[in-house]
């Protein structure tokens, strides 16, 4: 950010930021002084589960299901 003409943040003025908004911490996994790692994507805080069904399969069958209309 040293090159773009902008103000810039130092490490004490971002955790300072950091610990008082929620929706920062929301976006950030790590940081330190030299980095800061944001979420890559919005489900990356959102747990997993493994059901084994097929929802989009079957989704993707019942719009395609014509039945005896043809």
């Amino acid at each position: 950010m040293q090159n773009i003409g902008r103000g810039q943040f130092t490490y004490d003025v971002f955790k300072a930021a950091y610990d008082a908004d929620p929706k920062l911490q929301k976006l950030v996994t790590n940081f330190d002084q030299i980095k800061i790692e944001l979420k890559q994507k919005s489900s990356d805080s959102i747990p997993q589960s493994s059901d084994g069904g097929d929802t989009v399969g079957d989704m993707a069958k019942a719009a395609t299901d014509l039945g005896d209309d043809l």
